[in-house]
């Protein structure tokens, strides 16, 4: 089953070492750090491929790309994310939404770089919520991806096919 969505591209600084300091305390399957990303907008099979992106070769992408400065976990759904205050991604959103016709919705942009099976030590995971090892974790970059979701038996593979600069 292939899903469609737009998103932020991220650089990690030291993914390695993010992975060092909390693989202890969790369970779970790590993400490709290439294929790491803040999503803006997930279409699943609301569109054609090629369709959206002769529709969307001429859209206004303009946002701030902005530094990702906290770990967090979603608890509802299990992830352990890189988060980001960055009102231009909701904007960016907006004006998408009324571009493609999409329902409004408020974004909390975040990085998933592990789906969550199990805490090992939750005091420990929550002391390093609160006092991260690093003081900055990662970039947004300056383009936005069309991604390719295939769901496999061991997750989500994903694939760039097509790439807007700033």
């Amino acid at each position: 089953m292939i899903r469609l969505f737009l998103a932020v591209p991220v650089r990690l600084y030291n993914y390695e070492r993010i992975k060092q300091e909390f693989s202890p305390l969790l369970e779970g399957r790590w993400r490709e750090e290439d294929y790491l990303h803040a999503t803006i907008a997930f279409f699943g099979h609301q569109f054609q491929q090629d369709i959206l992106i002769d529709k969307l070769c001429d859209f206004d992408w303009s946002f701030k790309p902005s530094e990702l400065t906290k770990f967090d976990y979603f608890s509802a759904s299990r992830v352990f994310v890189a988060t980001t205050q960055n009102h231009t991604l909701q904007i960016l959103y907006d004006r998408l939404a009324l571009f493609l016709g999409l329902e409004p919705i408020e974004l909390n942009p975040h990085v998933t770089m592990i789906r969550v099976k199990k805490i090992n030590d939750s005091d420990i995971f929550t002391h390093l919520l609160t006092n991260p090892p690093c003081e900055t974790i990662g970039i947004l970059e300056s383009k936005i991806a069309l991604y390719k979701s295939v769901l496999h038996s061991d997750g989500a593979h994903y694939e760039i096919v097509k790439e807007w600069a700033l």
